[in-house]
């Protein structure tokens, strides 16, 4: 598509108006496959390369998602952030606004408005608090199904202070915080091959995009015209021989014992996360797996999931679901993409491509097993903004099951620290303060 305007970097887009969709401006942005979505708050996001759903935007902070969008940018050449509420009404934790979130990325805002009586002066009052805060603008308008970017002037910069530190609670709702960002990073729509968002033939609307100008003069600047890496160029797949995890009789036992306890105790307090626990994955597609990520998984990871390929609706303590075999893999080529796009800006261990991702929080972040030289497979936690530690996670995933259904059965908190307790038949960990 030919676009007259600088198609790069974070872009929040809001309308001037409830009446306006604006979902039809966001599809009509939306092509290829360097392109991701960002929907803050209820709704359907716009399907893409890669998107990022912020389905309770009211339990996260500004900063945490900042940072998650900033990871974003990293791997996609555009990021494309709307919300319903418009510019200036509350969205998130402490009651950010989208203006809010583009000063702290920074990005640009592109309004998006549509003929009506109220039409000029709700686009003044927009374009007026844009200004105020230095946030660059282009007007996008919509009139009989057809889009056209319009630029707006120069906006002058001012700065704005920042939003008060959030205070920190007593305890925090492990499920309630992962069900506050279910989606937030999801690997099943980052991943661009895997999913029914790859190669889709089906068109989106009768919207049209007719870009008429350049944007602003403080649009993002040109990106130099060099080869973006790949993330198959950090994370080879298929890279050779890889002598692929069979784990043995005493491996399985141990392993398939620890789940029994966590099962029956599910069985009898938590039916929902009991029904969710998935049945085994099968020995092929766990070689599949590992052959085509070019490293080796443990002996106890192979077992574990050949009793249960995921569940999403039990966790890991605080808030990790188990991952099938499938994301397993787009959770790992997920995350080489960034580090792909980082271009050696995180260092290890950041992310390695001997991590093999097994449980996921949710918001981007997973649990790790260490298949680097020396690693042992010992557990570790991942985070976009933070990297990887292995800092008091146990040194297997066995180990990790067995602590798990011993809290469990006696109701003492995980490490001293998380609670298991049982929320409309799902298991929730609460998080002690210390």
């Amino acid at each position: 598509m030919e676009r007259g305007w600088a198609g790069r970097g974070p872009w929040v887009i809001a309308a001037t108006s409830a009446d306006i969709e604006v979902n039809d401006a966001v599809k009509a942005l939306v092509e290829g496959d360097h392109v991701a979505t960002v929907l803050v708050g209820p709704g359907d996001a716009v399907p893409a390369a890669g998107a990022l759903h912020l389905t309770d935007a009211e339990s996260v902070s500004v900063e945490r998602a900042r940072d998650l969008i900033g990871a974003m940018t990293r791997a996609y050449d555009l990021v494309l952030i709307s919300g319903g509420a418009g510019l200036l009404l509350p969205l998130g934790k402490d009651g950010w606004t989208l203006v809010d979130l583009a000063v702290r990325l920074p990005a640009p805002v592109l309004v998006v408005a549509a003929p009506g009586k109220d039409t000029e002066n709700h686009l003044s009052l927009a374009l007026d608090a844009l200004s105020g805060r230095g946030i660059p603008a282009s007007v996008l308008t919509i009139e009989d199904g057809d889009l056209s970017v319009k630029p707006v002037g120069p906006v002058p910069v001012e700065t704005r202070p920042p939003l008060p530190a959030e205070p920190r609670a007593e305890t925090i709702s492990g499920r309630r915080f992962v069900v506050s960002l279910a989606g937030v990073f999801a690997v099943m729509v980052l991943a661009p091959c895997g999913l029914a968002f790859c190669n889709r033939t089906e068109t989106t609307a009768t919207t049209s995009f007719t870009p008429t100008a350049v944007l602003s003069m403080a649009a993002p600047p040109p990106v130099p015209s060099v080869r973006q890496r790949l993330s198959t160029d950090v994370c080879p797949e298929h890279a050779g021989p890889v002598t692929v995890g069979r784990p043995g009789r005493a491996a399985t036992a141990r392993v398939d014992r620890a789940w029994q306890r966590i099962e029956k105790w599910l069985a009898a307090n938590a039916p929902v996360s009991h029904d969710s626990l998935r049945p085994p994955a099968s020995s092929a597609s766990i070689d599949v797996a590992q052959r085509r990520m070019s490293v080796a998984f443990p002996d106890d990871l192979v077992a574990s999931l050949r009793r249960h390929d995921g569940g999403n609706r039990f966790s890991l303590p605080p808030f990790f679901a188990p991952e099938s075999v499938d994301q397993i893999y787009r959770d790992w080529q997920v995350n080489c993409k960034v580090l792909a796009g980082a271009a050696g800006e995180w260092a290890e261990p950041w992310w390695h491509p001997d991590f093999v991702p097994f449980a996921e929080a949710g918001d981007g972040g997973s649990l790790v097993v260490d298949q680097r030289p020396g690693g042992h497979g010992r557990v570790g936690e991942f985070y976009p903004e933070d990297g990887t530690n292995f800092e008091r996670w146990p040194a297997s995933v066995a180990e990790l099951l067995e602590r798990t259904a011993t809290s469990l059965e006696t109701g003492k908190p995980y490490e001293g620290r998380y609670k298991p307790r049982v929320v409309n038949g799902a298991v929730d960990w609460e998080i002690l303060r210390r």
